[in-house]
């Protein structure tokens, strides 16, 4: 019993010693300054062990204990007490997550009107740091994954707003971003022979290619308050003999493409009208095939014929080539995005019209395509058809995906090419049944009649060499090969911006016989509606300088390099932040529960000397004020 009774004497002082020390640190916040106060104080303890109750009082020197037994609380008008109901060492008080979040922070602390300490405060900025650093995370995670934001920001450069460095740029770009026209040239060899009738095949050259640089800048140049954007092209040309396999001075043997047109035009004139340009013609003595040079052919030569205002032609000077040197005819208006990124460069009006009327039907006449040199990225995403506008054909033209490619050491491109049918006679594709000019007569597949596009001139547009073509239209010739990878349309496009960085732009002009009194017996020989080969040529990229091959790089890998860094960065501080918040949050509350348990250690002392349970325990100082 004594020894009981010493146990329970050192577990209250220890208690008593527990209750100023903390009184004292939570009135001076300063723990240096506490010390061990000499005992003057009363404290009062109930114990049930249901035997009995337990009472002694004692004074020592000028203070005084006092255990007294209480079974019910008592009103404090304390700063202090201590108070444990119903604990036991064996069944500690749980806490809940939001509790544990609630005291890492320090919040929890508050609710127990605790002020928060210099480490409380500490950890709250860590924790309120890393949770904002979380929120971003975790919101660049989100619109890097699952969101266009990235694509959609950068896309925003390609918008042709008024003043902007890409605007300007399109306008008037750099003469090293020019493309390279190149012609060849049908040179009819045994032309005379054949007229004569001592062969029976037509023998043609195809020459070339005579390669110029072409400069293409926009004039008359209107900005439009409907995110449109009016402009003509100028173009001008510089030859560069020595990426041609021959010269501009070389003499060939050609088509007259004005009499064959003025054929044309005669037939449909008045009888009177008809009569009197038919002589006046015949006068000039024009020859159905005539030698000129390739630089006359193709940039043009004085002529009789084209003079005639009666023909409605009122010229000087023709050649095949002669209106794209210069300012063109033909006015453009097309999307400049601003509005929506997915109708970029969609062309919206031609020479003023929203659509043609050059052939039947609404969906021929539509100009709703692309213009060559960009398209929307948009378009691109899915993979599927692409229309251009050719101003040269008149109409639009698809191009079809073909395959994922990699040119120019490892640059990523789309590759698309012109389908077979877009020539194709309506049993073939029936969408070009619109195309066949309010006539019943459709011309094999191969050709389409834009005679209307060239003011009613026969001209008869093909692909190089009748490339998709009927047979029938080369039959009578020799030296017509059609390949695809030398004649078919294609396209490489960068698959993020949308621009063509390689391809070749392809297309034949072709003259059609018509068998009239103008041409007297020149053309017995020809079958009517013979389509003769006049030129082709091909539009393709210029050479890479290294500073442009860098810009590519850069556009094409630097951006990803970045778009990767963005995604997987995010998603590391994400796990990162997410980490560090639940390790804080796991370290401060194992820290407070140790600090709780070591607080708690003298009335677990007691606890064990009463039985395991502790009714009411509250610290008094001496004159019955709570501590």
């Amino acid at each position: 019993m004594v020894d009981r009774r010493s146990d329970f004497d050192a577990s209250v002082n220890k208690l008593k010693i527990l209750s100023e020390n903390t009184y004292c640190n939570q009135v001076t916040r300063s723990p240096e300054l506490c010390y061990p106060r000499t005992p003057s104080h009363i404290m009062s303890h109930q114990m049930s062990n249901g035997a009995g109750q337990l009472q002694e009082v004692s004074a020592r020197d000028e203070t005084k204990l006092d255990l007294k037994v209480q079974n019910k609380s008592n009103t404090l008008n304390s700063q202090h007490s201590i108070r444990v109901f119903n604990s036991s060492p064996n069944s500690p008080e749980k806490m809940t997550v939001y509790q544990m979040v609630l005291d890492a922070l320090g919040w929890r602390n508050q609710t127990k009107k605790r002020d928060l300490t210099s480490k409380d405060l500490g950890a709250l900025i860590l924790l309120g740091f890393m949770f904002l650093l979380f929120v971003i995370s975790v919101t660049g995670f989100f619109v890097m994954w699952f969101t266009e934001f990235y694509n959609n920001t950068m896309l925003e450069n390609l918008i042709l707003a008024e003043h902007s460095d890409t605007a300007n740029s399109w306008l008037n770009p750099d003469p090293k971003y020019d493309t390279l026209l190149k012609a060849h040239i049908f040179n009819y060899t045994n032309i005379d022979d054949y007229l004569a009738g001592r062969v029976d095949k037509i023998h043609v050259e195809d020459l070339g290619p005579l390669t110029y640089q072409e400069h293409t800048v926009k004039v008359n140049v209107s900005f439009n308050n409907n995110h449109t954007v009016t402009f003509r092209d100028h173009k001008s040309y510089k030859f560069l003999p020595e990426k041609s396999s021959i010269r501009e001075e070389d003499i060939l043997m050609v088509p007259n493409v004005p009499l064959l047109s003025a054929a044309v035009h005669v037939k449909r004139m008045a009888a009177i009208k008809r009569v009197m340009a038919t002589l006046m013609i015949h006068n000039y003595r024009e020859p159905l095939f005539k030698k000129l040079s390739a630089e006359e052919l193709l940039w043009g030569y004085p002529d009789k014929i084209v003079r005639l205002e009666s023909l409605g032609f009122g010229k000087t000077h023709f050649g095949l080539l002669m209106n794209r040197n210069g300012t063109s005819v033909d006015s453009v208006q097309l999307n400049t995005g601003e509005d929506d990124i997915g109708k970029f460069s969609i062309i919206t009006q031609f020479n003023g019209m929203p659509q043609l009327d050059y052939w039947e039907g609404g969906e021929c006449n539509r100009i709703d395509g692309s213009e060559p040199s960009m398209f929307s990225p948009n378009l691109l995403a899915d993979r599927s058809d692409v229309n251009v506008f050719l101003q040269v054909l008149c109409r639009k033209v698809p191009l079809h995906f073909e395959k994922e490619e990699t040119i120019l050491n490892n640059i990523s491109v789309l590759r698309y090419r012109t389908p077979l049918d877009v020539f194709s006679h309506p049993s073939e594709n029936p969408a070009n049944q619109c195309y066949c000019q309010n006539t019943d007569r459709c011309f094999a597949s191969g050709v389409i009649n834009a005679t209307k596009c060239y003011n009613d001139a026969p001209i008869f547009p093909s692909f190089p060499h009748f490339f998709s073509g009927d047979p029938v239209w080369y039959e009578d010739f020799e030296g017509i090969k059609p390949e695809a990878e030398l004649h078919q349309t294609y396209a490489d496009i960068h698959p993020r911006f949308g621009f063509p960085i390689s391809g070749a732009s392809r297309i034949q002009i072709n003259i059609m016989v018509d068998q009239t009194p103008l041409l007297r017996n020149q053309a017995n020989r020809f079958k009517n509606g013979t389509i003769l080969p006049l030129i082709w040529i091909e539009i393709t990229s210029g050479d890479f300088s290294e500073e442009v091959l860098s810009l590519l790089y850069k556009s094409t890998y630097g951006l990803d390099a970045i778009q990767l860094a963005l995604k997987y960065g995010t998603l590391l501080v994400c796990l990162t932040s997410f980490s560090i918040i639940v390790a804080s949050v796991y370290y401060l509350n194992s820290k407070r529960e140790e600090e709780r348990i070591e607080q708690n250690k003298p009335i677990a002392e007691l606890e064990a000397l009463n039985g395991g349970v502790v009714r009411h325990v509250e610290v008094y100082e001496c004159g019955g004020h709570a501590k």
